[in-house]
């Protein structure tokens, strides 16, 4: 059969992989040989696999259930809450977008306490922790990815800064190390940035230098040191294993390490144009299987038991399509919970072929 190279973006359920899928550790990540599945997709996205190689077969083999959005997430958006929110997130998506490129185009700074308050804005409006992800689960009417991404991560990274108990004011400077944190994309090629299929590897190099690009933008503003640093850093990791310094443990900056796994969060779970929104618990099963030594411990599992518990009582869908209702959060593995399906509880702690695909 025929091979074509894609881009992660394009990777689909049921795609036949035609090369073995390897990290930039030298871990096989998925084999060759063998079909994609959504849960594989993710787990290759986590790693920032750039582009894999597939077989061109004649028929489809995507699967289909006949679903296009979760339908929980439908139905928060026909509520006046949502509809609010969105407004709050797109006013504050333009003028975020407006002002970075006031500051490229023109010089100066940026009105850095207009960008704060309009995510303050967006988290008051919000009764929870919870219904902030809900709510942003939902969003993508902004169509400039990088700016939506990094408003995602500034208000993720405020919510999990509260659960970890930092002050006020420092969360006022986490949500500024959010906003800004991607800003190098800007440096980088249109073309290479905006491309529609994959990046080459030589591509990916240059992708990968928005770190160094955006402390270059924000090293002379008049900013708190901590925003620069994280734009730099925010793809270091604790084991050592990031970029672009290698730096690991205590030198990263706590501010860092929380905006490290906002932003992947946020890569894993938000909806784009090409594929919906990402189930939460499989990125909480993919953050316990290969993040613990990679982010700040505590931090990352103060997260996950936050999120996944906030889910107590949703319906969901397991990977065999039993439909049920979570009733139990197991601390051993947060994202493997007691689901009651029917009249039969079924732990999946216990099951371990069994997941949960979707929430309904």
């Amino acid at each position: 059969m025929e091979v074509k190279r894609i881009g992660i973006n394009e990777a689909q359920s049921g795609m036949l992989v035609a090369k073995d899928v390897y990290n930039d550790s030298g871990q096989l990540l998925f084999p060759a040989e063998a079909r994609l599945t959504e849960k594989a997709v993710t787990r290759m996205r986590f790693h920032a696999v750039p582009f894999i190689t597939i077989y061109i077969e004649e028929s489809s083999h995507d699967i289909d259930d006949g679903v296009d959005e979760l339908s929980f997430f439908e139905k928060l958006r026909e509520t006046e809450e949502f509809n609010e929110f969105n407004e709050q997130f797109t006013d504050a998506a333009t003028t975020f977008e407006q002002e970075i490129l006031r500051v490229l185009n023109e010089g100066g700074d940026a009105d850095s306490m207009t960008l704060s308050n309009g995510v303050k804005k967006i988290l008051g409006s919000c009764r929870s922790g919870i219904q902030v992800f809900d709510l942003l689960h939902c969003t993508r009417t902004y169509d400039e990815v990088i700016f939506a991404h990094s408003l995602n991560v500034a208000i993720i990274s405020a919510v999990l800064g509260g659960w970890l108990g930092f002050s006020n004011a420092d969360i006022e400077t986490l949500i500024l190390c959010g906003i800004y944190h991607d800003i190098g994309k800007l440096s980088i090629p249109k073309e290479i940035v905006d491309k529609a299929g994959p990046l080459s590897p030589e591509e990916y190099e240059i992708m990968k230098g928005h770190t160094t690009e955006g402390f270059k933008i924000l090293k002379d503003k008049n900013l708190d040191k901590r925003v620069k640093l994280t734009a730099l850093l925010h793809h270091e990791r604790m084991d050592g294993s990031g970029y672009p310094l290698g730096v690991k443990g205590d030198k990263i900056d706590r501010f860092t390490r929380v905006v490290a796994i906002a932003d992947v969060y946020e890569a894993m779970t938000a909806p784009r144009k090409y594929r919906k929104a990402g189930c939460p618990f499989e990125a909480v099963r993919i953050f316990e299987s290969n993040g613990l030594a990679m982010y700040d411990t505590a931090y990352l599992l103060t997260f996950l038991e936050h999120i996944t518990m906030c889910y107590m009582g949703y319906r969901v869908r397991l990977n065999d399509g039993s439909i049920g209702t979570i009733v139990y959060m197991n601390k051993q593995e947060e994202s493997r919970p007691m689901i009651k399906v029917g009249s039969e509880y079924i732990n999946l702690f216990k099951n371990p072929d069994l997941y949960i695909e979707e929430i309904l």
